[in-house]
């Protein structure tokens, strides 16, 4: 199912997958999953370093959260790779960004938030993050920290009410073009301009991005920043 990302995307839209989508990823696709989160602990799959990682969580639900994270993302992978979850090896780049080693042609971002994750796989380099939406403890910090001054007056312009979700929304997409670049948080946020007007865009200097942001449950916003070449977009319920 392909399906054009916007704003007012329906929950409903997102379906399980075909048993042979991994035959269908081409460089011209992106395959989006939603992840519940609210899911039993599966710890088989996880390799060593990710079970110390797990333990490192103080709180039962930190660690249950994780856990459904990581062991869907294996699930997930090893449907496009064709192999057992349990089997699926991870290299790390400079600022932590995963790679499934020996297999660069598929590339996959993770992201979990509330009671959601999001997973995006590609032939292609891509960033993607989900944010519950909630209200922001120190949010003039924040604002000033990470937006850009034209992010910042329109910002101002909205009801203070509403300040928390909108700086949300930013917030997802310069987390989304960080995650595409595989830079972290190396960079400063406030050099990374984002517009909803017309419609959503990244004004980054010499950055082929496209950047599309919705609704990927009710209570959440996300945003995936991709190359220009993608040009569809399948929505998965794992």
């Amino acid at each position: 199912m392909a399906q054009e990302i916007d704003a007012h995307l329906d929950c409903r839209d997102w379906i399980p997958a075909s048993a042979d989508c991994y035959q269908t990823l081409n460089q011209t696709t992106l395959d989006l999953w939603r992840i519940p989160l609210a899911q039993p602990i599966q710890l088989d799959t996880l390799s060593e370093d990710e079970l110390t990682r797990f333990k490192r969580y103080r709180f039962a639900d930190d660690q249950r959260k994780f856990a459904v994270a990581r062991s869907s993302l294996r699930q997930i992978l090893a449907l496009y790779s064709q192999q057992r979850p349990v089997d699926l090896a991870f290299d790390y780049g400079p600022y932590g960004k995963p790679y499934l080693r020996n297999n660069g042609s598929l590339q996959f971002n993770l992201s979990h938030s509330g009671e959601y994750a999001l997973c995006g796989v590609a032939r292609q380099g891509i960033g993607l993050d989900i944010e519950l939406l909630r209200p922001m403890d120190r949010l003039e910090g924040l604002i000033k920290r990470c937006l850009a001054p034209y992010e910042q007056e329109n910002l101002a312009q909205i009801p203070l009410n509403q300040q928390s979700n909108a700086f949300l929304k930013y917030w997802t997409c310069k987390e989304a073009y960080l995650k595409a670049t595989g830079q972290g948080i190396s960079e400063s946020l406030t050099a990374i301009e984002v517009s909803f007007t017309p419609y959503p865009q990244l004004k980054v200097p010499n950055q082929p991005w496209q950047l599309q942001v919705f609704i990927p449950c009710e209570g959440y916003t996300a945003a995936v920043v991709m190359p220009l070449e993608i040009t569809q977009i399948r929505l998965h319920q794992l």
